[in-house]
């Protein structure tokens, strides 16, 4: 109902016009854990719809100071190509919070190195010429401090107060501004307000026709026309929240009916709500992030203790097994092609299912959420991939079961390939019912089971080309 929207903002936020996340789903790679955990209050801040306001409160507040305003006005194509840039720094934001650490310091290698060139001068808040770089600490410091005070607040304003506390944000985040050259980035939230109003008392903050133009071009950016309807109530949210000195500099009203302010907020959340409905919880990038840490070790948020209880073997205590071993063709093309079809999610789909995978194929760790039915009688079941097979005669993967599926186990699906040639597709399910209500309704569920089998079955004889 809503693909078509969902699309643009994909679109939007990849400056791609066919959207395909690569490099989001690239952030699997990598051998330790990155800077930030995955119960990390960055990973809190940076998730979620929030992030979406925080860019608009980043760019207006960073353009306040007349320096980093010049690199931006004298040395990017922002008015030509406004999506491009957004895109960049969305891709530096992600890797920095998902990436391990050797993809993170190559993110922030790679934006210094944009930087390097970006230089001039500008005239100060106080009127005094001064040179400046990209690359400068001082100028640093100020777009960290803007962007941590953008996500903060965003956060505070529309999602709600920092569980782990506005603090440590704070301070989880001065390693982003040490990464990037900031001397001694702010490490609670008293510090930064006090940093802020440092630069508002020194005098080092400005409006003017630069600043203008740049606003101008924020209220009205060149967006799709479903998009822009939404971007417009969201920016004029921001406006409304956003202190008032800033918002004289940069000169800007909340929005109003007459002499009635409208309810600017109510209208930011509205906006970031619909983006959350046609939008994933969890993006590709935090997805990815989250394959990576099941492959380490570091995260394990399956919904059953036990690993490999499909490989065999017998089921623990209180599991039921399922095994069903059914031909389905013959000779090496059709295992190829059975073996293809399962590790590409097409096994599921052909059974009936909706498939939303992280992955295009089946990795280690990918996540998979599969549905059948229909209203009411809907069932989701939320699954992670925790074991590949691979050999010459047999391939295929094993999932296991997340918080939220009817069941609590693993199932494992492998297309085999005999001495004689013939072809087989295995499926091999060991579980239990996931919480009392599926106890419960244990012969419906059970059932279900059986209908779906028989319908992989049925899908596996089709990939292999005998029916």
């Amino acid at each position: 109902m809503f693909s078509a929207l969902r699309l643009k903002l994909h679109q939007t936020f990849s400056a791609q016009e066919s959207y395909d996340p690569v490099w989001e789903r690239a952030l699997d790679a990598g051998d330790d854990a990155g800077y930030f955990a995955h119960d990390s209050v960055v990973w809190t801040v940076h998730g979620g719809m929030s992030p979406i306001a925080a860019g608009i409160r980043a760019l207006l507040t960073q353009a306040l100071h007349p320096g980093a305003l010049a690199g931006v006005a004298e040395h990017s194509n922002y008015q030509v190509d406004p999506l491009a840039r957004l895109a960049g720094t969305i891709r530096w934001i992600f890797t920095l919070t998902y990436g391990d650490t050797a993809a993170a310091d190559a993110a922030c290698d790679w934006v210094k190195h944009l930087h390097t060139p970006v230089t001039g001068r500008y005239v100060s808040g106080v009127g005094v010429r001064e040179d400046y770089s990209a690359n400068d600490p001082g100028l640093s410091a100020w777009v960290h401090i803007a962007f941590a005070d953008a996500f903060l607040r965003s956060h505070e304003i529309f999602t709600g107060p920092v569980p782990q506390g506005a603090d440590a944000y704070v301070r989880e985040w001065a390693t982003a501004g040490e990464l990037m050259g900031v001397a001694n980035p702010p490490r609670s939230d008293a510090e930064l307000k006090a940093a802020i109003a440092g630069y508002e008392a020194r005098g080092e903050l400005a409006g003017g026709p630069r600043v203008a133009e740049v606003v101008s071009f924020l209220k009205n950016p060149p967006l799709d026309p479903a998009v822009l309807p939404g971007y417009r109530l969201l920016f004029a949210a921001v406006v409304a929240t956003l202190p008032e000195n800033h918002r004289q500099l940069l000169g800007l009203e909340p929005a109003a009916l007459g002499p009635v302010p409208l309810p600017g907020r109510l209208g930011g959340k509205t906006v970031l709500a619909v983006a959350g409905l046609l939008l994933d919880k969890r993006g590709p990038a935090e997805m990815a992030a989250r394959r990576r840490l099941y492959r380490l070790g570091v995260l394990n948020d399956l919904s059953y203790p036990a690993l490999a209880i499909s490989a065999g073997g017998t089921a623990p205590a209180g599991y039921k097994s399922l095994h069903v071993r059914e031909y389905v063709g013959n000779g090496p093309a059709a295992f190829e092609a059975l073996a293809a079809g399962i590790a590409g999610w097409k096994l599921h789909e052909g059974a009936g299912l909706d498939v939303r995978a992280d992955t295009p194929e089946a990795r280690l760790g990918s996540h998979v959420a599969l549905g059948i039915g229909l209203g009411p009688a809907r069932i989701t079941a939320p699954c992670r991939v925790v074991r590949l097979i691979s050999s010459d005669t047999r391939r295929g993967f094993a999932y296991g079961t997340l918080a939220g599926h009817p069941e609590s186990g693993e199932e494992s699906f492998e297309a085999v390939l005999e001495n004689d040639g013939s072809v087989y597709v295995e499926i091999n399910a060991v579980s239990r019912h996931g919480n009392r209500f599926y106890r419960l309704v244990g012969p419906f569920t059970g059932a279900t089971q059986r209908v779906v089998t028989g319908r992989y079955v049925a899908a596996a004889r089709r990939l292999a080309g005998s029916s």
